[in-house]
C-alpha cells in the first residue's frame, strides 16, 4: 500500500500544527515520524487514520482519495500508547472484538474468528494468555495484545502512536526488535510515531524528522545521522557541540582546535557554525595546549570530558573509550590538544527552510 501526502495543512483554532506537509511512503515500508511533543507527528498519524481532518491538502493511498473515506472504510490497524484494552474482556475477547462487532453480512463465523485469534496470539507470542485479563499482564504483554487486536481485522496499514512510550527501557528494546521482525514477516506498510531517536533509528526503513509542523528531513537512519539537513535536525538528534567557526578557502577553522582532518568544504568564506558530536573529537595530552579539561564524568564504557576552549565560555563535550583514557591518563585540569575528526558546517548560522524529500537543503556542508 503506497501513500502520498500532499500539502497537508492543519490548525487547531489559530495555532498551525501542520504547515504544508508532503510525504511519499512506498508499499511495505516501515516509517518513523520522529519529533518532539507538539511537532505535529501524532496529528499527521491521526489524519491518516481518519481520526482527524486537515483544513487542506490530499492523502492518496494507492491513488485513492482517503480524505473521502471514513475510518472504518480505510481498514486501518491503530495501536495506542496506553494499549486501550477493554479491562472486562479476556485477552482472547479483546483480540476478537474488531471482528465480532462487524455487521452480520461481513462478520466471520465464530469458528473463523476463533481461528484467527489463536493464530494472532501465537504470532505475537501470547498463545498461552488468551484466558487472562489485561490487569494480569505486564506492560509489554498488553502492548502485544493491542498489536494482535489491530492485526485481527487484516488492516491495509498499521499505525502506531508512541507504542512503547509507557514501557521501561529494557522491555522497549526487546519489543522494538520483535516488532521489526514481525514487520519483515508481514510486509505491511507501517508508520509509527516516536520522540525517541534510538527507537526510530533501530526500527525504521526511513525516518521523517518533523519540527513545528514541517518536515525537516526524510532519509534512512544513516542519512539522517550522518548528513543532517539543517541545524534543527543536528540539534534534535542530541549530543552535539556547536562551535563558532570561520571558513577560509574552503577550510573550516575553530579557535583552539585542530580541524585539519575535517576536509574541504563547498561553501564560501565567512562566519559559520561547526556541529560536532562528542565522539567525533579526540583529546591528546599537550602541556602547551590552550584547551583545559574542566570535568571528567565516567559513563559505562565511555568517559565524558568537558573541555574549555580559548573562546570565552565555550565548553566542548567529548566522549572517549574508557581504554583510551586509561592509556592517556587524562584528568581534570590537564592541558590538551583538541582534534576534530569530522563535523557538519552550516552557513549562515540560522534555521534553514523545510527540506525536500531527498534531504537536501541550501548552504549546508557535511564533512568526512
Amino acid at each position: 500500500m503506497s501513500i502520498e501526502i500532499r500539502n497537508i495543512f492543519k490548525q487547531f483554532g489559530t495555532t498551525p500544527v501542520l504547515r504544508g506537509v508532503d510525504l511519499a511512503i512506498a508499499d511495505g515500508e516501515l516509517i518513523a515520524l520522529l519529533g518532539a511533543s507538539g511537532s505535529g507527528k501524532t496529528t499527521l498519524l491521526r489524519i491518516l487514520a481518519g481520526l482527524d481532518w486537515p483544513q487542506s491538502g490530499e492523502v492518496l493511498v494507492d491513488e485513492s482519495d482517503w480524505l473521502r473515506l471514513s475510518p472504518q472504510e480505510r481498514q486501518i490497524g491503530f495501536v495506542f500508547q496506553h494499549y486501550a484494552l477493554f479491562p472486562h474482556m479476556t485477552v482472547f475477547e479483546n483480540v476478537a472484538f474488531g471482528l465480532s462487532i462487524r455487521p452480520r453480512e461481513t462478520r466471520p463465523a465464530k469458528a473463523d474468528i476463533a481461528r484467527r485469534v489463536v493464530e494472532l496470539l501465537e504470532l505475537v507470542q501470547m498463545g498461552a494468555y488468551g484466558g487472562r485479563y489485561p490487569a494480569q499482564l505486564s506492560g509489554g504483554q498488553r502492548q502485544r495484545v493491542a498489536l494482535a487486536r489491530a492485526l485481527a481485522i487484516q488492516p491495509k496499514m498499521l499505525l502506531l502512536d508512541e507504542p512503547f512510550g509507557a514501557l521501561d527501557a529494557r522491555i522497549r528494546k526487546d519489543l522494538r526488535r520483535w516488532l521489526r521482525g514481525l514487520h519483515e514477516q508481514l510486509g505491511m506498510t507501517t508508520i509509527f510515531v516516536t520522540h525517541d531517536q534510538e527507537e526510530a533509528f533501530e526500527l525504521a526503513d526511513r525516518v521523517v524528522v518533523i519540527g513545528e509542523g514541517v518536515i525537516e528531513q526524510v532519509g534512512t537512519p544513516d542519512e539522517i545521522y550522518e548528513q543532517p539537513a539543517s541545524p534543527f535536525v543536528a540539534r534534535f538528534l542530541g549530543g552535539v557541540n556547536e562551535l563558532p567557526a570561520e571558513l577560509r578557502n574552503g577550510h573550516v577553522h575553530v579557535a583552539g582546535a585542530d580541524t585539519s582532518r575535517v576536509g574541504r568544504l563547498a561553501l564560501g568564506d565567512g562566519q559559520a557554525v561547526l556541529f560536532v558530536r562528542p565522539h567525533e573529537i579526540d583529546l591528546l595530552p599537550d602541556v602547551s595546549g590552550t584547551a583545559i579539561i574542566r570535568d571528567v564524568v565516567p559513563s559505562g564504557a565511555l568517559i565524558r570530558y568537558e573541555v574549555a576552549l580559548p573562546q570565552a565560555d565555550k565548553v566542548v563535550e567529548v566522549e572517549l573509550a574508557r581504554e583510551t583514557t586509561r592509556e592517556r591518563a587524562l584528568t581534570r585540569g590537564d592541558a590538551v590538544r583538541v582534534n576534530i575528526r569530522r563535523g557538519r558546517v552550516f552557513h549562515p548560522p540560522k534555521r534553514q527552510p523545510a527540506t525536500s524529500q531527498n534531504g537536501k537543503v541550501a548552504q549546508a556542508a557535511h564533512t568526512h
